[in-house]
Formats: structure tokens, sequence, C-alpha cells
């Protein structure tokens, strides 16, 4: 009895064996896999682990990026295990990325800030694609070592990016890549004059900022009488793909003379910024007088007597037809 269960068993064993899915080790990255490496922007409204999910190839790399925002590492390589390996996570084991600010930001009497990225680290996050490994950073959580304490990330640092595919994953090589970054404040600023808008009309303002593509600015339009009645006109406005907004602004209840100020926001950035402005009368223009035209007449002379004739022969010809 016991044989026929054994026998039984080993039979099981090895039909599951049999159906169930073979893991497959993946295949070492070669150098001509591993592509450069790219730093772009994504709001500071989005978490880290969101960032990375969110990033594309296609997303247009920064050479600045606001103090506030999430840098976004991209190392485009082909082939890199997605998965934890069985010694730790792919940030740190096959992957590796580390910013170093470079000498020229670092301040008088200061040490270097550096930063050795871990997905376990606040701010932190780390996602494998099939052409591309991304590591989203938040420059305003994220921990850097300086001296013997931590520091964030500050507007007028600059940073040596290094991102390296380890002999984890590839075919017994280091194959690292490096780009270079910039830091700076978050800041919005209208390319056009809104110190002066026609009462009554509907304007739009061109806006530039530092802050990235994605990002949400929210503009309030407040009058004298709005801010008696603490009422506002509020629009909101998404950074594009050139940090650039247009932003429409109505200004129908207003009358002529009339001081108005406009301020700007955004979700997780302080920004501060405050435009006053006049409304003034709008243009009226003046429509030119149009001299009448001179009618000319089409009558030729002797016109009168052709016809006359024409008309003297036509009648001739009913009569023969009668």
């Amino acid at each position: 009895m016991n044989t026929r269960y054994t026998a039984l068993s080993i039979a099981l064993v090895l039909l599951v064996a049999a159906v169930a899915p073979a893991t497959v080790a993946a295949a070492p990255v070669s150098g001509e896999a591993v592509g450069d490496v790219t730093v772009t922007a994504a709001p500071a409204s989005t978490a880290a682990s969101a960032a990375a999910e969110a990033a594309t190839t296609t997303d247009p790399s920064d050479s600045i990026i606001a103090s506030s925002d999430v840098a976004v590492v991209r190392l485009n390589a082909s082939g890199v295990p997605a998965e934890a390996d069985d010694d730790g996570t792919l940030l740190g084991d096959e992957v590796t990325v580390s910013l170093q600010q470079t000498s020229s930001s670092v301040g008088e009497n200061e040490s270097a800030k550096t930063l050795d990225a871990s997905a376990d680290s606040e701010g932190i996050a780390v996602n494998a694609t099939a052409d591309a490994v991304y590591v989203a950073i938040d420059l305003s959580t994220a921990t850097f070592q300086q001296d013997n304490g931590t520091a964030t990330a500050a507007a007028g640092d600059s940073f040596t990016t290094t991102a390296t595919v380890t002999d984890e994953a590839t075919d017994g090589e280091n194959y690292t890549r490096q780009t270079t970054f910039g830091v700076v404040e978050p800041s919005v600023n209208f390319i056009d004059d809104v110190s002066e808008s026609p009462a009554g009309e509907v304007v739009n303002y061109k806006a530039a900022t530092t802050l990235a593509p994605g990002t949400t600015l929210t503009f309030s339009l407040v009058s004298g009488h709005d801010a008696e009645e603490g009422n506002a006109n509020t629009i909101e406005a998404t950074v594009d793909q050139n940090s650039r907004v247009t932003v429409q602004f109505s200004f129908f209840t207003h009358e002529a003379d009339e001081e108005y100020s406009i301020s700007v926001s955004a979700e997780g950035v302080e920004l501060g910024n405050t435009w006053t402005g006049t409304t003034v009368a709008p243009e009226t223009a003046t429509a030119e007088s149009t001299p009448t035209p001179t009618e000319t007449s089409t009558s030729a002379p002797g016109f009168g007597v052709v016809a006359a004739l024409l008309a003297i022969i036509g009648a001739g010809a009913l009569v023969r037809r009668e």
C-alpha cells in the first residue's frame, strides 16, 4: 500500500514539474545595450515612486531642475532585470546611481554633497522597463551626505550623475555613464507685461517657469473691489514641455484705472510671486469715412439710334412672318 502511494506521489510531482513554467535566467547585459544617461524633472506634487513609474524614454532631458521638484535619472539600457535578486534590490546591486556635487558649486569652507541612491531611502524610487531604468530622486526630501552630517539639494548646487550597470547584470564588465544637471530656485515670471490690461476685455498672458512640465500653476486675479469682498478670479494652467504656460485673464468686470494684483501658487512649492497693475480704457478704433463712388454711365454716343434701327428691323421681320 505504501509503495502504491509513494509511486503516485512521485508521478504527481513529475506531472507538476512538467507543466510548471521553467525559470529562465536573464541574459547578461552587453555594452551595446547600455546607452546614455539623462535627467528629467517631475512635478513637486508627484511622489518619487509615481515619477519613476510614469517616466518614459520620450521625456525631454533637463539641464536645470527646481529644488522643489523630482529629478528622474534615466539610464537607457535594455535587458536589465526588473525584479530584485536573491542578494538585495536592483538599485545598488545590478544598477547603481550616485550624485556628486561639482567642485564649482561647493561653497567656501564647505564639503561636497553626495548621494548613493538606494530604493529604501526616503524620496527615492526605481523602476526598470524593457529599455530603460528610472531612478526618481525627490530633491526636497532625499538625504545627501555632507561632511559628517546630512543635507538636501539647494539652489545653486550642480551634480554629476553617475549611473552604472554592474557586473552583477553584465558579462563581467561595469558600464558607466555620466551627465550633469543644476539645481535652481522654483520661479514663475511673466514674459508679457502685466502692468496694464484693457478694461472689459479678455487677455492671454504667457509666463515662463523653472518648474517641471506637468506642474499645475494656480493664478489668482484680484482687483480692488474683489479684495474688499474677498473674491478672486482663479485660473489654472499646466506647464508645457517648453516650460511655458498661457493664462487667460478676464477683465470684463473691471473699469478703467482700476488696480489689480496677480499671484501664483503650485502644490508643494513656495513661490510667493505677486504682480500689480492697472486697467486702462481699450482703444477705440475710428472708422475712416469711405467716399461714395460716383455713378458712371455705361451708355455710348449713338446707342439710342442703333437701338431704334434694330427695333424697326425686328418689327419688319415680324410683319413678313405674318
